[in-house]
């Protein structure tokens, strides 16, 4: 899977009215008060229905950006998509990781590693009572695997030459090659034929199902106010069993301090990743439990490399090395964090120990700047070269303090060194749309890595035209230590060559990586009993957690 783009806590959010500066919070206790009235009489429903449903009210600041697998990229969709939809197989419990059946019931891999097969359960359904088949899985594969469909994992896919029905409950593939993950490559959300088929691929964009989708599994979406809230009713079609509430209902609060305070006067149950200076605050809490997990994610300032001022690796690099990481970690971070030199995450296996960030060095970078050509000054003490002024713009989204101190701190060092800069804010939405069409200069980001390293999408010259290589980065080297490394099915052997990847990529600097850290999730103890969140994301195993009155469903 590409790595995903983050939000909130970790650095972005979505949609509305290109704005600068931060969004006021509406007061924490009218909103609860709010909230509680609407959960008695069921959103949306008359006070004279029966008791409300078991709820659970999940708060983030941020929506998905669509409920179609076939399009949807940024993390948090993928985590109510897990909800939504089941995958044939899926990674089991850590710290093996081991790849378990889910939709399927097993699988067998022919000798020569070429040809995977999978025999399905015959007990799951889609909500409207219609079996899930290996006609749903084909359809699936041929849908994301069209040019026409921005499906964001299409490098797991190009290995693979066919996708066969061999009867109702069996499918079949076939690899080109061997696959270095068979299992990883076609482990992708089925989506449901009879629904999608008649549907043109040309108006995807804009199917109905993108907000409103029919799925296999533990969730089913019930309403989806944008920008406010979206509610997941319990499905009573999934085979794999009913969940312990009635229903989830995930409210958007842009706004990190009344989210806070919704999850304290009890407006919320769940808050999606906590920042480190509440989970500081509130960690001896009595009525919350907490959940801290390794960050799969990793932030950092892309340099938009159309750009001819960020072309050179000597510049990117007198950019990172004028940085000072740590202290964005001890600032805005408490500490709890780890400056990287690389895009991984500090416990991932594949890490190359011996590849060190670069130090903060002002003098060193100015050096390399004044190697790079940028000698000459304008009247206003900006750097030139050839009649270009350095300068940029950062562009950020908009509410979110992270990326804003982060872009106010480094543009002042940047100024030190003879470089303009400026900063623009836009809503998440209207930001990932700048970031698609590569209409920016700089930006700071967060992507979450998947389980299993593919640096493809991202860091490849294939992703360039893309959803994930936003700083159309393409370097031959790194393209070649990539597609050897996607050759070699033994992991160990495997990484090896991330490990030499990772040193060239810090000698390319495509992008500064500032740090990594840790994901923290609060829940109510008085609402939630058996919540357990690890690695995987937190959502995915809501459907285990049920109400502290005990009522199992």
């Amino acid at each position: 899977m590409a790595p995903l783009r983050l939000a909130a806590t970790t650095i972005a959010g979505r949609r509305r009215v290109r704005r600068r500066g931060r969004r006021r919070g509406r007061p924490g206790r009218a909103l609860a008060v709010g909230v509680a009235l609407l959960f008695a009489c069921g959103w949306g429903g008359a006070c004279d229905q029966p008791p409300a449903p078991r709820t659970l009210v999940w708060g983030n600041s941020v929506q998905p950006d669509h409920l179609n697998p076939a399009i949807a990229g940024s993390a948090f969709a993928t985590e109510v998509l897990d909800a939504l939809f089941l995958r044939l197989a899926d990674f089991g419990e850590p710290p093996e990781l081991n790849f378990e059946p889910v939709l399927a019931s097993g699988w067998d891999l022919s000798e020569d590693g070429k040809t995977l097969t999978y025999h399905l359960r015959r007990d799951v359904v889609w909500e409207d009572g219609t079996p899930t088949t290996a006609e749903d899985v084909a359809f699936t594969f041929d849908l994301i695997s069209n040019p026409k469909v921005p499906f964001p994992d299409r490098s797991q896919l190009r290995g693979i030459e066919a996708c066969e029905v061999v009867d109702r409950w069996t499918v079949r593939f076939r690899f080109s090659e061997p696959s270095w993950e068979p299992i990883y490559d076609t482990r992708f959300h089925v989506l449901p034929a009879h629904v999608l088929r008649d549907l043109s691929v040309d108006d995807i964009q804009g199917w109905e199902f993108n907000r409103a989708p029919i799925g296999n599994g533990w969730w089913r979406v019930s309403r989806w106010v944008a920008n406010d809230h979206l509610v997941l009713e319990a499905s009573e079609t999934c085979g794999l069993g009913r969940p312990g509430f009635d229903r989830i209902v995930i409210r958007v609060i842009p706004e990190r301090t009344t989210l806070r305070t919704e999850l304290l006067t009890g407006g919320v149950d769940v808050y999606h990743r906590v920042p480190n200076r509440y989970y500081r605050e509130d960690a001896d809490n009595p009525d919350l439990m907490f959940f801290r997990v390794p960050d799969r994610g990793y932030v950092y300032i892309g340099w938009n490399l159309r750009n001819p001022r960020f072309a050179d690796a000597r510049v990117r690099e007198a950019l990172t090395l004028a940085v000072d990481r740590q202290t964005i970690v001890d600032a805005f971070r408490d500490g709890l964090g780890r400056v990287m030199a690389v895009p991984l995450y500090p416990s991932s296996p594949d890490l190359n120990p011996d590849v060190r960030p670069l130090p903060f060095d002002p003098e060193r970078a100015a050096a390399l700047l004044d190697e790079a050509g940028w000698t000459e000054r304008d009247a206003d003490g900006v750097r030139m070269k050839d009649g270009l002024r350095f300068e940029f713009t950062y562009t950020l989204v908009s509410g979110n303090e992270i990326s804003e101190e982060i872009a106010t701190m480094t543009e002042a060092e940047f100024r030190k060194l003879g470089i303009a800069v400026r900063v623009e804010f836009y809503e998440w939405t209207v930001y990932l749309e700048r970031i698609d069409r590569k209409e920016f200069d700089a930006t700071v980001l967060s992507r979450r890595n998947d389980l299993v390293y593919d640096p493809e999408d991202v860091f490849h010259s294939r992703g360039i035209e893309g959803r994930y290589n936003d700083v159309s980065f393409s370097d031959p080297t790194i393209d070649s230590l990539i597609d050897l490394a996607k050759t070699i099915r033994d992991r160990r052997e495997r990484r090896a060559v991330w490990w030499r990847y990772q040193e060239v990529f810090r000698d390319r600097t495509p992008v500064t990586v500032l740090y990594a850290g840790e994901a923290n999730y609060a829940v109510r103890r008085d609402k939630v009993a058996g919540a357990a969140i690890d690695i995987r994301g937190a959502l995915r195993g809501a459907h285990a957690w049920r109400p502290v009155d005990g009522r199992g469903p």
